[in-house]
């Protein structure tokens, strides 16, 4: 499970609105002064991001939460993503090149459509999935927040 902390910024009925702010780990990274992901995290370091969620939870503005996701949905979105365009790509450029014969910037060009082809087919299935229980994240639990260095009781349950 992928977890994250976030924070209650409102709550709607049984939906709850978490806030998350995007960290990197590049600090700890030995290479992280020759890394392109590296300049990208000190730019994008801190972004906020919101998410609403439907709970059972008895939550309140200010409580902080951890949410999780499951590491399979994760790997699943990231072949979506990233590895079905790329096999469309491929597909076009063997079929342009294998079964037509066509010349090279013919294949090119096979190659550009066999991409977006993907992104399109990516971004529909998004849209129709974008509900889908197992791609979304869950609150795991609630944080007590310290007071004067103590804990202080609420009425979420820890799960």
């Amino acid at each position: 499970m992928i977890e994250e902390s976030g924070r209650v910024v409102a709550v709607e009925g049984d939906n709850v609105w978490i806030e998350t702010i995007r960290t990197s780990s590049c600090s700890g990274c030995s290479a992280r002064s020759g890394c392109g992901q590296g300049l990208l995290a000190k730019v994008k370091d801190g972004t906020r991001s919101h998410i609403c969620l439907q709970t059972d939870l008895k939550l309140t503005v200010d409580d902080e939460v951890v949410l999780g996701l499951p590491e399979q949905a994760f790997i699943r979105s990231s072949f979506l993503a990233y590895g079905f365009p790329l096999l469309t790509l491929i597909v076009a450029v063997l079929l342009a090149d294998a079964a037509f014969e066509l010349a090279e910037p013919w294949i090119i060009v096979a190659a550009l459509l066999g991409l977006a082809a993907g992104f399109v087919v990516v971004r529909l299935i998004s849209q129709l999935g974008v509900t889908r229980d197992d791609f979304q994240p869950e609150i795991l639990r609630t944080i007590p927040v310290m007071t004067q260095g103590q804990p202080v009781k609420t009425d979420c349950p820890i799960v």
